[in-house]
């Protein structure tokens, strides 16, 4: 029973399953931060997994497909930036408008290009092969975990540090947590907080299109529509919760990686597939419910001013 809950093949599981999310929520955290809501996450996701399963089917080559999947994030993120921060439009509307589109859109070329519904699959989609780590593979129960992974995986954990040290150690850093604070205080020193909002949305569009990418080429090597399960739901709960904080987000993150992982191995006891596959979304809401509590109670306990 334990080597269910915390045994090897769980706990790699949850590095890869943890991936997807983590990235997106750590480019989402800019934005988090910069005061720019943005449930549209979902959608660059989605568009992304399509369009690097197209490069990487036209090519032959996983990276070209990363190219391809980073660049509509991008196009996406932009398309997000232009009806909210030129238009002015509401950011609830806009990310459900772009989180319905990007499932019309990828559905509708699946079928245009590939004449195909649901999943498609071809040899010719590269994806990222798994790298065996030197001495790490051969530490017992550590090797089994952390090596043999792709390379996004081990790109996501080790930029969540560099993303922490460039959001808390950095002048730009400084500069974007206070748009987000007193975006008129920003302005009276010179620094345009539509700059910052402008850099935070492109930021999250680059990570979400290697979440995306991820998805369809992590290994996988296919895509099928409304691909992206959630998962950008899950990375905007993560980002809620650690409030923007990319190592917070790291830990968050590896908690739902940790129950989607779980929830696999659950359905070998003959637990019905339809609520072991909920239990990633229940943890979150208890996490959100936890978090709430938390944030009312640090609320009530403080002193009030007089």
């Amino acid at each position: 029973m334990m080597n269910m809950f915390l045994g090897p093949v769980v706990l790699a599981s949850t590095l890869r399953l943890t991936t997807p999310i983590l990235l997106v929520a750590l480019g989402g955290s800019f934005g988090h931060k910069a005061k720019v809501l943005n449930i549209g996450l979902e959608s660059f996701m989605l568009i992304s997994a399509f369009f690097s399963m197209l490069g990487s089917y036209m090519y032959g080559s996983a990276f070209v497909g990363l190219l391809f999947g980073i660049a509509s994030a991008i196009i996406s993120s932009l398309v997000f930036g232009f009806f909210v921060l030129y238009l002015h439009s509401n950011p609830v509307i806009v990310g459900i408008a772009l989180n319905t589109a990007a499932w019309g859109i990828t559905t509708f070329l699946l079928d245009t290009i590939f004449n195909v519904r649901g999943v498609f699959i071809d040899q010719r989609i590269e994806s990222f092969k798994n790298i065996k780590l030197p001495i790490i593979n051969d530490i017992p129960f550590i090797g089994q975990v952390v090596s043999n992974q792709n390379i996004l995986v081990y790109f996501a954990f080790i930029i969540a540090i560099v993303l922490y040290i460039i959001m808390y150690k950095t002048r730009f850093g400084l500069r974007l947590r206070g748009v987000g604070i007193k975006p008129t205080a920003s302005e009276t020193v010179g620094i345009s907080s539509q700059k910052y909002k402008w850099i935070a949305i492109f930021i999250s569009g680059i990570f979400a299109g290697i979440g995306g990418a991820y998805l369809s080429i992590g290994g996988s090597s296919m895509f099928t529509e409304s691909m992206s399960a959630g998962k950008g739901f899950l990375a905007l709960a993560a980002i809620m919760v650690a409030d923007g904080n990319p190592l917070f987000v790291m830990f968050i993150s590896l908690i739902f990686g940790y129950t989607s992982a779980l929830s696999v191995a659950l359905q070998s006891l003959g637990i019905p597939s339809q609520i072991v596959l909920t239990t990633p979304y229940v943890i979150t809401v208890i996490i959100l419910v936890l978090y709430a509590i938390y944030k009312n109670t640090d609320l009530y306990l403080k002193p009030k001013s007089e």
